[in-house]
């Protein structure tokens, strides 16, 4: 009698993961709303949305969280307190919705040979999260818009007209092979015209400096028409202005009588009569 050899199991790590139905209607209430203030960053060299876990504690707090988990038909966890709304959002961390992430300045960012944009900064993703106020989550999950079901159908039916197209009508095949020699006669075009403006430009380089460039918006980053505008132009380098210059314009500012006292210390001096005595207190606000 033959035996079956036992059959290997598979790690629990190797399962596939499941992600929690209420984590996912907690998220679908959280995302996009109006009380995170959701702002964009850089994560690995995409742009994602990320918020303060004191943004999270309010809305999981609200009315409008507590209305929508009255109803049954929403499946969404009951908050009444910060430690209730602590629990429902370690669901989304642990379902790996939202990360942890470290808000980094713009020397550290460069430090750690990243690229950062004004108005992005760059999050590296922690480990660990602890629920403090000042905390930085990132969204992993993305909410489905009407757009992208009907982007979807859009693919399906692209899909079957191609895989349908030996059953069109003649003249719908005659149109397309007539759409398609267009597209083909504009894309030679315009490998001519760059070859052309370019030839042109080393000639005029050499004969007529500093060189002459047809269309030299061509290959610039602006509308269709525009690329054509204007028809010719001379290569004439861009001049830096002068930081002198900026300055040199501005009106110097009279001495005035009244004496400033920082908040580190004073001037050294009494004040006259008749004379203001103000206080400068610099906060540094950071949101």
């Amino acid at each position: 009698m033959n035996q079956q050899p036992p059959q290997p199991q598979v790690p629990q790590q190797q399962q596939q993961f499941q992600v929690n139905p209420l984590a996912v209607n907690v998220a679908y209430f959280l995302r996009n709303h109006a009380i995170l203030k959701q702002r964009q960053g850089m994560l690995n060299g995409g742009v994602v949305d990320f918020f303060r876990f004191k943004r999270v504690a309010r809305a999981l707090l609200s009315d409008e969280y507590k209305e929508k988990a009255a109803n049954p038909k929403n499946q969404l966890p009951p908050v009444n307190s910060l430690q209730e709304a602590k629990a429902v959002f370690a669901l989304l961390i642990n379902n790996r919705l939202v990360l942890r992430g470290d808000k980094l300045h713009t020397a550290d960012a460069r430090e750690k040979h990243l690229n950062p944009k004004k108005g992005f900064p760059c999050f590296v993703p922690l480990p660990k999260a602890e629920l403090a106020d000042d905390e930085y989550y990132i969204w992993l999950y993305q909410k489905k818009s009407v757009w992208d079901s009907l982007l979807g159908f859009a693919v399906i039916i692209g899909v079957f007209a191609v895989i349908c197209f030996p059953l069109w009508p003649q003249f719908m095949r005659k149109g397309v092979w007539y759409l398609s020699v267009l597209f083909l006669g504009l894309l030679g075009l315009l490998f001519v015209i760059a070859i052309i403006r370019l030839i042109l430009f080393i000639i005029t380089y050499y004969t007529v400096k500093p060189g002459l460039w047809i269309f030299p918006n061509l290959f610039e980053d602006v509308g269709f028409f525009d690329s054509f505008k204007p028809l010719y132009a001379w290569n004439v380098p861009k001049q830096k202005k002068a930081k002198s210059s900026k300055t040199a314009d501005k009106p110097v500012a009279k001495p005035s009588s009244e004496k400033i006292e920082s908040s580190t210390g004073s001037t050294g001096a009494a004040p006259a009569a008749g004379t203001v005595k103000r206080r400068v207190v610099l906060e540094e606000v950071d949101e």
